[in-house]
C-alpha cells in the first residue's frame, strides 16, 4: 500500500508539472492555426472585393485621426466610424458573417473599459472600443474597427470573438493592414510601422507587430523569451 501511495504521489507531481505545459502548447497551436486560417480567409475576401470594387484606396475613405484625453483614453474622429461602415459593407459580401455591429447600432455587445476591456501586450488598457464597429464571423472570429491613414488601412481580428478573453493584442487580438501594393499584410514584417522589433519584443511591447511572427514562425515564443528573438536571428526559444 505504501508503494502504491508513493507511486501515485510521484504521478501527481509529474502531472502537475507537465499538464499546464501541455495545455499551453495546445492553446498556442490553436492560436497559430486559427490566425493562419483567418489570414487566408481575409486575403481571399479582399482579393474578391478588389475585383468588384477596385483597389482599396478607391473605396472612398476619409483620413482617420485619434485623440488622447487627459486620462489617456483614445477616441477617434467620425471618419473612423464612417470608414469602418464602408469597409464592412463591402467585405461582409465575401465573408460568412453571423452578425454586424456598426457604429449606429446601440444595443450591440462591444469592447468597453469596464466589463469587456482590451489590453496591449504590456498589460495597459487599450482604448474603450465602445463605438468600434464589429463583424462577427461564423467561425467565432470577430473583426474590429477600421483605420485609414490615407494610403494604408488597418483593423484587428479577435480570434475567440469579443466575448472571449484575454482580449489582449498579441495573444488573441491581432492586427492586419491593407496596402494598395502588398494587399492584406500581417503587421510585423513588411510595413515599416508596427514592426516585430518595436512593438512585440521591445522593452514596453504593445503587441501590434506580433501578427506576422505567429503566421510565419508558427509560435508565440515572444511571450516566453522576447530578448532572444529577432526576424534575422533566433525564431524559437530553447
Amino acid at each position: 500500500m505504501a508503494e502504491v501511495l508513493i507511486t501515485l504521489a510521484v504521478i501527481g507531481v509529474v502531472a502537475a508539472l507537465t499538464i499546464p505545459t501541455l495545455i499551453n502548447n495546445y492553446q498556442e497551436k490553436v492560436t497559430v492555426t486559427k490566425l493562419k486560417k483567418t489570414y487566408s480567409i481575409l486575403s481571399n475576401a479582399y482579393q474578391l472585393a478588389k475585383i468588384d470594387y477596385g483597389s482599396i484606396d478607391t473605396w472612398g475613405f476619409y483620413v482617420s485621426k485619434s485623440y488622447t484625453d487627459d486620462d489617456g483614453n483614445v477616441t477617434y474622429n467620425n471618419a473612423s466610424s464612417d470608414n469602418s461602415r464602408k469597409f464592412y459593407d463591402i467585405m461582409q459580401n465575401y465573408l460568412k458573417v453571423t452578425s454586424a455591429c456598426l457604429q449606429d447600432d446601440r444595443d450591440c455587445y462591444r469592447y468597453n473599459n469596464t466589463s469587456n476591456p482590451r489590453y496591449t501586450l504590456n498589460g495597459s488598457l487599450f482604448s474603450s472600443g465602445e463605438t468600434i464597429p464589429i463583424l462577427n464571423l461564423q467561425d467565432g472570429v470577430s473583426i474590429a474597427g477600421f483605420w485609414w491613414n490615407g494610403t494604408i488601412g488597418d483593423f484587428a481580428v479577435d480570434l475567440n470573438g469579443i466575448h472571449g478573453k484575454p482580449n489582449t493584442i498579441g495573444r488573441d487580438i491581432f492586427f492586419f493592414a491593407i496596402d494598395r501594393k502588398y494587399g492584406l499584410v500581417p503587421y510585423g514584417k513588411i510595413l515599416s510601422v508596427n514592426t516585430f522589433a518595436n512593438t512585440c519584443v521591445s522593452a514596453n511591447p504593445q503587441g501590434f507587430g506580433c501578427t506576422a511572427w505567429v503566421i510565419y514562425n508558427e509560435n508565440l515564443d515572444y511571450l516566453k523569451c522576447p530578448d532572444e528573438l529577432s526576424w534575422d536571428g533566433k525564431h524559437k526559444c530553447d
